[in-house]
């Protein structure tokens, strides 16, 4: 007989070994699952930051670009009008440079 009440235990034990181990097991899987969902959903917010800073990039050169250039031409281009301007007496050329604050005056 302790021989039997032994196996039973032990078969027993074994049973609710198997079943604690069943459960955990069932449990990481659940808690790896949550993981991989949450880590998809960094890696969509990753991309989408990334998307949006390469579009400010773009912008940032573009600006850059339009920056440069009116520092480039734009002087020329006001000093060009200016002398027009002073050359053929025209009124409308000096209303536009007045308009942004330049008064052109023959030397």
């Amino acid at each position: 007989m302790p021989k039997q009440l032994i196996s039973t235990a032990a078969c027993s034990l074994a049973v609710l070994l198997s079943l604690w181990f069943l459960v955990s097991n069932w449990n990481n899987q659940n808690l790896q699952q949550g993981l991989q969902n949450q880590q998809d959903k960094i890696q969509v917010y990753q991309l989408s930051i990334q998307s949006q800073q390469q579009q400010l990039q773009a912008q940032q050169q573009l600006i850059d670009s339009a920056a440069q250039l009116a520092n480039q031409v734009g002087p020329s281009v006001i000093r060009d009008l200016a002398t027009l301007q002073l050359q053929n007496k025209n009124q409308k050329i000096a209303t536009l440079l007045k308009k942004y604050g330049i008064e052109t005056k023959a030397n």
